[in-house]
């Protein structure tokens, strides 16, 4: 048991790492330095896993079923953590993985998308912002209570 764990665990760890580097999960606006480090963690997994992270540009080409397949594959890994937390006590932790749950909680999949498309077409100029930070800031952060690890929340006016 202990075996599928540590298996799954050494997927589901880089995975996350991947998807939550774009996250912006600080209560306050980030500082020129912060951007600065985000960049070079981008560029850092652009380089060891050869894929970039997703954004609008490429989002925008992409087909709804290839979407779709995206936000599928976003859930399925934030599904697994969170099981797994559930199963294993000692892994439960005030993390990305729960707020995900809270704030994405009952929007179908299709919506997901819908709402991404949106979004890229009402902010042309925001292109360069990743896929992740939309879902965060358009769908996860406006339905939870506190932010990661209790930190409070900067909500949009």
């Amino acid at each position: 048991m202990k075996k599928v764990l540590l298996k799954c665990c050494l997927i589901i760890v880089p995975l996350l790492a991947f998807m939550a580097c774009s996250f912006d999960v600080l209560a306050a606006g980030i500082t020129p330095e912060q951007k600065a480090g985000r960049k070079a963690v981008e560029k850092g997994l652009q380089d060891s896993l050869g894929m970039p992270i997703l954004k609008g540009d490429l989002w925008q080409k992409m087909t709804h079923d290839s979407k779709v397949a995206f936000i599928w594959g976003f859930g399925h890994v934030v599904s697994i953590e969170f099981y797994l937390m559930e199963k294993y006590p000692e892994l439960k932790r005030d993390s990305l993985v729960p707020k995900v749950v809270e704030g994405m909680a009952n929007i179908p999949m299709n919506e997901v998308v819908a709402r991404v498309d949106k979004y890229y077409e009402m902010h042309p100029d925001q292109i360069e912002k990743p896929v992740t930070s939309v879902l965060w800031d358009e769908m996860i952060k406006p339905n939870i209570k506190t932010g990661i690890a209790g930190r409070p929340l900067e909500k949009k006016p």
